[in-house]
């Protein structure tokens, strides 16, 4: 009796251990797809923030760059800030001493003067001020 259930329970059985192994294959295919799909995916995004964290260096770099840059035009700023101051303080000091530049320093400027300060004082195309015609002094 045994002999005869286990002979009708096989081919069952056999289908069921057939089915259920299909089932683990189709299962472990989709997982080890899964798998493979989100190993791409960490991959990628390695990739991605390497890419992103050498153009940060690089912006660190320009950064440094322009900020160099800016403190040297600030030096030389200064520089020619205190030349300035120099020689106003030289000019007032030589209008009070000596009375031949005190008259010249009150009187009207000579002709051509007036214009060419103008024309230095107009900006140019590139928003820079702009220098005067040719080498020519001034009231020629």
């Amino acid at each position: 009796m045994i002999g005869r259930l286990l002979g009708g329970v096989t081919p069952w059985l056999l289908a069921v251990l057939i089915g259920l192994s299909a089932f683990q294959y189709q299962y472990t295919q989709r997982v080890a797809a899964e798998r493979d799909r989100a190993e791409m995916q960490a991959e990628h995004a390695n990739d991605r923030a390497e890419i992103l964290k050498r153009h940060q260096q690089f912006q660190r770099q320009q950064i440094q760059t322009l900020n160099d840059a800016l403190a040297e035009r600030d030096r030389a700023l200064t520089i020619i800030a205190d030349d300035i101051r120099a020689s106003t303080a030289a000019l007032q000091s030589l209008g009070e001493t000596d009375a031949e530049a005190r008259e010249w320093l009150d009187g009207d400027l000579p002709t051509g003067i007036t214009d060419w300060l103008r024309e230095l004082q107009q900006p140019s195309a590139r928003g820079s001020v702009r220098l005067p015609d040719g080498t020519h002094t001034p009231n020629q």
